[in-house]
């Protein structure tokens, strides 16, 4: 059976107990967009260059069965960040794991770290489902499915100076299961707040994780947001991340893709308010038949915003990278400072980069640009190494990490950014 039908023959098998409840009615209202509308074609401009027959033609699970719990030996081996006060929420085959997390208590500064489902529907509901706004299959799916998730709630001035670790493990109990995880993130007023998610399957099993966050930054807010998708193997991602910033408030989101079999990240940022910063920065290492598409949109719905958009990738083997950008300035919008730069390494004649800016402005007093670089290995720089002792091979990884150097350096969080140059060395040691 192919995931279409899978989907529309499991939507009998939803608890409908509570069908007056908010998130019932959006459940149902998702269920008749996705019957009316179905998945994007090759036809779709979003979906031009995207493939996703790879998806839609197998036979996902909807339902898991099979549980399996792990030991927290093993969950610490796998945690980034291993300080005596950090904070961690765990999901394993995407449902959240009380025991394993490490969640703040301090009642004092009203923080909250838990899961979706542990909250009460009159909580989320101002927030839950509220920026996914123009059809999307996929946002669709989870909305029908998923059943839990990340609940991250930070009030006003409060400065985390510990980061927030999301670590979705995959035991591979189950192969061909579609898994719908979502985060709600919502950061008060002047706090600020630094969170890494991350992937982690431990067999090689095919998985399709289809991922929604949506995160709300108020006034004067900071936060800054770390994905890596590594460790994810023969899986297929797609995330989905949703970015609402008010008044004067700060947003970076990172993204580092090392390995999966096809990751899509469609990143979206929306002002609510003057005087907005957002920055995106990644970096895509790609071998094999790998595929990493970037999607991002910044829209401008307000005057004197800055955005930033810093992507890089290096591609070996028959790997394909996309890079699709989109710059909104609406009618009436001024101030606005937007800039967008696509980098790109080719180290094989069969690997594909396809490079798409995309800027729509309305508006005459606004600085808007753009640029991308497509290239190799120059050999004159290789020579300089050579010349000074240094073989090839290092030559050349020295080369490409003084490439991505520029997306490295902003990363806030020290220990993890020796963590990414590590895992950058590492598999460019195994290709080169």
């Amino acid at each position: 059976m192919l995931l279409k039908d899978r989907i529309i023959s499991s939507f009998s098998e939803l608890n409908s107990s509570e069908k007056d409840s908010y998130l019932s009615k959006l459940r149902y209202q998702s269920i008749n967009l996705f019957k009316k509308n179905g998945f994007p074609s090759s036809k779709n401009e979003e979906w031009r260059e995207t493939n996703i027959n790879s998806i839609l033609n197998q036979d996902y699970k909807i339902f898991s069965k099979r549980k399996k719990n792990l030991e927290y030996q093993k969950i610490e081996k796998m945690v980034f960040l291993k300080e005596k006060n950090s904070f961690i929420l765990v999901f394993i085959d995407g449902e959240y794991n009380f025991y394993l997390s490490h969640k703040y208590n301090n009642k004092k500064k009203n923080i909250i770290l838990s899961n979706i489902s542990s909250q009460k529907e009159e909580k989320i509901k101002k927030f839950y489902g509220k920026l996914l706004r123009k059809y999307d299959a996929f946002n669709s799916l989870n909305t029908i499915f998923s059943n839990d998730g990340g609940y991250i709630y930070i009030p006003n001035n409060v400065y985390l100076k510990n980061p927030i670790e999301i670590l979705h493990i995959y035991t591979g109990v189950e192969s061909k299961i579609l898994l719908n995880p979502r985060n709600l993130i919502i950061v008060g007023k002047s706090s600020k707040v630094k969170i890494i998610e991350h992937h982690k399957s431990l067999k090689k099993n095919l998985l399709f994780s289809n991922s929604v966050s949506e995160i709300y930054a108020f006034d004067n807010s900071e936060i800054e947001y770390y994905k890596i998708q590594d460790d994810i193997k023969g899986d297929n991602l797609i995330d989905n991340t949703f970015i609402q910033q008010n008044l004067y408030s700060k947003c970076s989101v990172h993204t580092f893709s090392f390995q999966g079999n096809f990751i899509r990240n469609n990143l979206n940022f929306y002002s609510n308010g003057e005087n907005t910063s957002s920055s995106l920065y990644g970096i895509s290492l790609l071998s094999g038949k790998q595929l990493i598409d970037h999607h991002t949109l910044i829209d401008h719905l307000y005057s004197n915003s800055y955005s930033f958009q810093l992507y890089k990738s290096i591609l070996l083997e028959k790997s394909k990278n996309i890079f699709n950008g989109k710059i909104f300035v609406e009618k009436g919008i001024k101030g606005i400072n937007a800039f967008q730069k696509s980098n790109n390494i080719l180290l094989s004649d069969e690997a594909d980069i396809y490079a798409k800016p995309q800027l729509e402005i309305f508006s005459d007093e606004v600085k808007c640009s753009h640029s991308c670089t497509i290239g190799s290995f120059q050999e004159s720089d290789l020579f300089y190494f050579q010349s000074r002792g240094i073989p090839e091979k290092e030559g050349k990884v020295l080369l490409l990490l003084s490439i991505l150097e520029e997306v490295l350096k902003p990363i806030n969080i020290l220990k993890l950014k020796n963590i990414i140059s590590n895992k950058i060395k590492k598999k460019l040691g195994i290709y080169l």
